[in-house]
């Protein structure tokens, strides 16, 4: 598995340069950027929702998460949504707790589009779906033992406050 690093205080990427960031990896795989959403009081991540075309079929909404703590990207999909047609669903839906505890996703657009652009890598679903190591960094000490997350993915994109 990958080595996992507390990113320093205050030094991650700036809502700017996420920004010029995600732009040409979208229009790489041909989607488009509905919002960029910053971090709050509890979400570590910025969230990052695209429409990406399918073919013969409905766009789907996918998500690029960059976590300030972890300077860590993933794709997620949120897990109980999954179509902007599916019946009763209103698109994006209100808040963001649609996020919490999402599917993981291996999209090769975007893992090609971030490592060629940008040459950076991202967490695979495999890794992001393992049990969260015992020496997780943690910001807060007890954050892990107080929240349990599940996942790896659910430490890395988090909802602590």
């Amino acid at each position: 598995m990958r080595e996992i690093r507390l990113s320093p205080l205050g030094r991650h990427l700036s809502l700017a340069e996420i920004r010029g960031i995600v732009h040409p990896v979208a229009q790489r795989i041909g989607a488009r950027i509905l919002t960029i959403d910053e971090p709050d009081a509890a979400r570590n991540f910025v969230a990052v929702m695209l429409d990406e075309p399918q073919p013969w079929a409905t766009p789907r909404r996918i998500y690029l998460l960059y976590s300030l703590d972890y300077d860590a990207w993933a794709a997620v999909m949120p897990r109980e949504f999954r179509h902007a047609s599916d019946p009763g669903i209103e698109w994006p839906p209100l808040g963001w707790t649609h996020l919490y505890e999402p599917e993981f996703l291996d999209h090769e657009g975007l893992i090609a589009a971030m490592a060629d652009f940008h040459g950076i890598e991202m967490w695979s679903s495999y890794d992001l779906s393992m049990a969260v190591p015992g020496d997780f960094p943690q910001r807060s000490p007890n954050d892990v033992a107080y929240w349990q997350p599940r996942r790896l993915g659910d430490a890395l994109f988090n909802w602590w406050d």
